[in-house]
């Protein structure tokens, strides 16, 4: 990235970057060691701000979210709307932390402006910064319930990094989301192939790496509801991991699936407590169509999680909890109310069929 200089600390900044870009935390964190105190030192606003910039990036890697934000808030207002390469910037990491925060929307609307600034910018010609934005792209993607849009920007990413070098991580990441999008389409084999490859590739670099895929391959056998095999490979990464709101869902849910409900609570219960406002529904959902819940109960707790769902344009779980509400009516031979919400699930299918078309 070209901030109009060639100062050493700029060398530095370039440095930390690619080690942030190809995912590299421990590296990450020696050059910004090396830079931190000598960077304010510097009185060059375009360096200040690409090292800010930078600094927001470094803290997404980290997890440390609140953080990322509270850079990301000071730089917003003045450096958004940039057409130039800090603006290209400040929108790709701006959707990457919406996107780790679950601000879907938005996070859309960021990917969008930092995509038509990648088109336009001639400063912009590295295959490695469009690898990376495909790849930030494609997670997007996944989380919001379109997997052919994934597909497509993870194989793009893919073939950009084709003769990269140290790209690894990023490689494993794309083949990981090939893997979820996959799962999503219900390939199962395609999906079990891409993320054994993930895996491959993260373990060559970083075992820390390989928990998150190691999830997702429990969350592959959830979908199969091979239930047994799921939670071997969840309880390995609860093992491996500091606590994570998702975890806890799959293995409440896999337990309650294998009718042991005193091993599910305690994840269930866990997993509450840790959870954001979007798995919050998710988890009273779940609780309520394992207890004996009242009928009207149920279907209240469905409808304000579908409300949320529905309000933050998550049509693929407004279908699924919707489809399985009718079901539960369907048993109760209430027809009209099983007529009504199988309804709903097929039109929440269509509204997510007709957002991903406009791609």
């Amino acid at each position: 990235m070209n901030v109009g200089t060639r100062e050493p600390i700029t060398q530095s900044l370039e440095r930390w970057h690619i080690a942030i870009r190809t995912n590299h935390i421990q590296q990450s964190e020696s050059i910004h060691n090396e830079i931190k105190s000598e960077i304010t030192q510097i009185k060059d606003p375009s360096t200040q701000l690409y090292y800010q910039l930078l600094n927001s990036r470094y803290l997404i890697l980290k997890k440390e979210l609140a953080s990322a934000h509270a850079i990301l808030d000071t730089l917003n207002d003045v450096h958004l709307n940039r057409t130039d390469i800090f603006g290209y910037y400040m929108n790709l990491i701006t959707g990457m932390l919406l996107t780790a925060e679950g601000n879907y929307e938005v996070a859309e609307l960021r990917f969008i402006r930092a995509f038509n600034l990648l088109n336009v910018l001639n400063s912009i010609t590295d295959d490695i910064v469009r690898a990376d934005f495909y790849h930030k792209a494609a997670v997007l993607y996944y989380h919001i319930r379109q997997p052919l849009t994934a597909l497509d920007y993870a194989n793009e990413a893919l073939k950009s990094l084709s003769e990269a070098e140290d790209y690894e991580l990023l490689q494993s990441g794309c083949e990981n989301i090939l893997g979820l999008a996959s799962l999503s389409l219900k390939q199962y084999g395609k999906a079990e192939e891409h993320f054994l490859c993930a895996l491959d590739l993260a373990k060559r670099i970083d075992q820390s790496y390989t928990s998150l895929i190691k999830y997702n391959i429990g969350y592959l056998y959830a979908e199969q509801n091979m239930s047994e095999l799921a939670v071997r490979y969840l309880l390995e990464v609860f093992e491996e991991e500091e606590a994570f709101y998702k975890t806890h869902f799959l293995l409440s849910r896999e337990f309650y699936r294998l009718n042991n409900e005193e091993k599910a609570m305690p994840f269930y219960k866990k997993g509450i407590e840790l959870a954001n406002e979007e798995y919050l529904h998710h988890f009273k959902i779940l609780n309520a169509l394992n207890q004996a819940t009242d009928i009207n109960e149920l279907e209240r707790i469905v409808k304000e999680g579908n409300d949320y769902f529905k309000q933050h344009e998550l049509f693929g779980f407004v279908e699924d909890y919707a489809g399985e509400l009718a079901q539960v009516f369907f048993t109760k031979e209430n027809h009209n109310k099983a007529s009504y919400y199988f309804k709903e699930s097929y039109e929440a299918k269509r509204a997510l069929q007709k957002k991903e078309a406009l791609k």
